[in-house]
């Protein structure tokens, strides 16, 4: 019985760490982020994984990133993230030239999240800086 379960974890896939699935999409955005001469910076750690739909979590990040990415010129755009019990808060914090079209658009990030029970929330400051928060539960059949 032991030595089956020993087979079965060696050869199930594991689900990617946040870490890597947000090493991804920052990968399928480069093209974006070096056009618009941003420097990424993924500092989540890597051991924390994903217990909710990693598909869900994926979705949302990807529109998050994409619209930062898309309106910040000039940024060093850092990403991280905690957990707080059960709850992950992935945090994207611009410093540099945000265009001031990024509410807007994250308003379907926003959405998104909500949709499956989470919460993007953003704050500009006046110098341009942004900062992003997308929180959502880290349960097992959560969403």
């Amino acid at each position: 019985m032991q030595i089956q379960q020993v087979i079965n974890s060696l050869t199930t896939p594991k689900d990617p760490t946040l870490h890597e699935l947000t090493n991804d999409l920052i990968q399928e955005s480069a093209a974006l982020a070096i056009l618009n001469r941003n420097y990424i910076v993924n500092n989540i750690p890597a051991d924390l994984r994903v217990e909710t739909s990693g598909v869900m979590v994926s979705s949302v990040l990807d529109k998050l990133l994409y619209t930062v990415f898309r309106h910040a010129q000039n940024s060093v755009i850092l990403i991280s993230a905690r957990v707080y019990g059960m709850t992950i808060l992935v945090h994207v914090k611009s410093k540099g030239t945000i265009s001031p079209g990024l509410p807007e658009e994250l308003g379907h990030a926003s959405l998104k999240a909500k949709n499956s029970g989470g919460i993007i929330e953003m704050i500009q400051c006046e110098s341009g800086h942004a900062s992003v928060a997308y929180c959502f539960l880290n349960e097992a059949g959560a969403a």
